[in-house]
């Protein structure tokens, strides 16, 4: 990995570049690194940064100073498909002791995968409802199978060719907390390249909500075709939601083949008959896709 370090007194200003040598633990000519997502823990005194590297899994490694030095990688998550696959995570961390990850099996494209829960505290996972799954560093990386089973997709193994996607697939999008601290989930199905759903799944502190919330049209492009404009959640509030489909997100009726964004309020009990989609872009001249909602204190910017 390669980074820089900003000026604590001036952010636009940057170090010299640093480099992260992994060493003799991406072992296979094909392990790669990718996807760095960096999270403070202060109750830790760590920083920690989750990224793809061994064998195409989910990994980490942390720093006890800021990234000036790197602790040893650890392998995080282990795939359970037979083969060569790549779980896929979306992440949300409170700052001070914990991170949470929504996360699948594999790529959609080779599998029908589930949605799955899991929370990293203190070196350890657990459940939604805080049941302790194992520790890290003793246990060895988290398996889908101990997390909490979110959303089932079909399971089925395919060839994986460009064109088609696994029936009935899901793919993590967006996840964020409430202000009790609860996650939600906000996810992709694929039914078909020209039929994607989205939803979302939310912990209500005793279980899961899971429900459909807005039809997601077509794929980007057919040789990925499980690629969608995607949804967010607002990181401070989720039930502030914001998607990109080229459809009416209640009706599906088309929009002339142009993704738009959409944003609407789904509470816990919502779903697509209840909730009142508004267009945030109407008429556009090119495809506005993959919304990241950004907080700072009161003020919202998608």
């Amino acid at each position: 990995h390669y980074f820089r370090i900003s000026d604590t007194s001036d952010y636009l200003k940057w170090g010299p570049e640093r480099r992260i040598d992994y060493g003799d633990f991406l072992v296979a000519s094909r392990d790669r690194v990718t996807y760095m997502n960096l999270f403070p823990m202060s109750a830790e005194e760590k920083l920690y940064c989750f990224f793809r590297g061994l064998e195409f899994n989910p990994c980490v490694i942390s720093s006890p100073d800021h990234g000036e030095t790197w602790e040893d990688a650890k392998h995080f998550i282990r795939s359970e498909v037979e083969g060569r696959h790549r779980p896929y995570v979306c992440y949300a961390g409170n700052g001070v002791d914990r991170v949470h990850l929504s996360f699948t099996d594999a790529h959609p494209r080779n599998y029908g995968n589930n949605i799955y829960y899991a929370l990293f505290k203190g070196g350890e996972f657990f459940k939604a409802d805080g049941t302790l799954i194992k520790g890290l560093v003793q246990d060895g990386p988290l398996r889908p199978s101990e997390a909490d089973l979110v959303f089932r997709g079909s399971e089925m193994a395919v060839a994986g060719k460009h064109g088609a996607s696994a029936p009935q697939s899901a793919w993590t999008s967006s996840i964020a907390l409430d202000k009790d601290g609860n996650p939600h989930i906000g996810y992709s199905y694929y039914l078909s390249n020209t039929d994607h759903r989205y939803r979302i799944a939310s912990w209500n502190g005793r279980r899961w909500v899971d429900r459909e919330v807005a039809l997601a049209g077509s794929c980007l492009y057919e040789a990925e075709s499980s690629y969608t404009g995607l949804i967010a959640l607002d990181p401070v509030d989720p039930t502030f939601v914001v998607i990109s489909t080229d459809v009416d997100p209640s009706s599906g009726n088309s929009l002339g083949g142009t993704h738009e964004i959409f944003r609407a309020r789904v509470g816990m009990d919502d779903d697509r008959d209840s909730i009142n989609w508004k267009a945030v872009t109407t008429n556009s001249p090119c495809r506005n896709i993959r919304p990241v909602i950004l907080r700072n204190d009161q003020q919202r910017v998608v």
